[in-house]
């Protein structure tokens, strides 16, 4: 984008950076299935995309590492995966290869899908990544956009209420209404999040088109994560680290029903 802002750059050049080390950490728990969060339970258990996503058109917003998109690929999905890391994407590619997955990886950010056509996806999701991305409302129209009439949209990101505590005791750290971003300053670089409240995320759904069919929060698995530096279990057992929402762009009446009762979303 050529009016790239200095917190996109930022994230973009941390994410080259910290590529490698972040592979090595967190490919394990990463390859196999969509991983929704730190230590949440696995798409297989969740069915947040559905019931089968075979011979589905399916786009991933910020795919990072590739793993979610090469899981769906070998499960029969048609797999479209954009993200602004060139390094991650070094990575994606590599990982398709070894698994003989064919994914088609774009290197875009993800607030301009302009490279994409109207109407071309059944699902479009991103597993932990948006709150990375600065204009969520530009990038929420390019989806709606990219989408077809009926199509599933679904995201996970930090739970706000996470965000805004600390793990001794519980206690409040920063006001939940400072939307200021929140700078970390790491050994590769600087990393930048977005803190949004629920009413943030849910206006930039509905302002984009999007209907909102659950704001989900499961309970986490009863097992470590290979994120406990930031998630360890002890707090996600006791205030949600993770939230996951799933909207649908509206088609007409008739054909939603039956998007609805073929995908098992009710």
């Amino acid at each position: 984008m050529d009016d790239e802002s200095a917190f996109t750059k930022a994230n973009r050049d941390n994410w080259n950076a910290s590529s490698k080390a972040y592979q090595a950490d967190h490919h394990a728990e990463l390859e196999g299935d969509v991983l929704w969060g730190p230590s949440m339970p696995p798409e297989r258990e969740l069915r947040i995309l559905g019931e089968s996503v075979l011979g589905k058109d399916i786009l991933e917003i910020a795919c990072g590492g590739g793993q979610s998109a090469v899981h769906l690929a070998t499960m029969g999905a048609r797999v479209t995966a954009v993200d602004f890391s060139k390094a991650q994407l070094e990575h994606a590619r590599a990982f398709a290869r070894s698994k003989n997955a064919s994914v088609r990886f774009l290197e875009a950010d993800v607030q301009d899908l302009s490279m994409l056509d109207h109407g071309s996806f059944e699902i479009a999701f991103s597993a932990y990544a948006l709150g990375f991305v600065e204009d969520i409302r530009r990038t929420f129209r390019e989806v709606a956009r990219v989408l077809r009439p009926g199509g599933l949209f679904a995201f996970s990101w930090m739970s706000p209420f996470f965000a805004m505590t600390e793990e001794r005791g519980l206690l409040v750290k920063r006001s939940y209404f400072d939307r200021s971003p929140i700078v970390f300053e790491e050994k590769d670089g600087t990393e930048v999040d977005f803190h949004r409240t629920y009413g943030d995320w849910h206006r930039a759904l509905t302002d984009a088109g999007f209907i909102v069919t659950d704001i989900l929060e499961p309970e986490p698995l009863p097992r470590e994560n290979t994120y406990a530096d930031v998630f360890p279990l002890s707090k996600i057992r006791m205030i949600p680290g993770t939230t996951i929402w799933r909207a649908l762009k509206p088609a007409p009446s008739e054909a939603m029903e039956e998007r609805r009762e073929a995908h098992g979303w009710r």
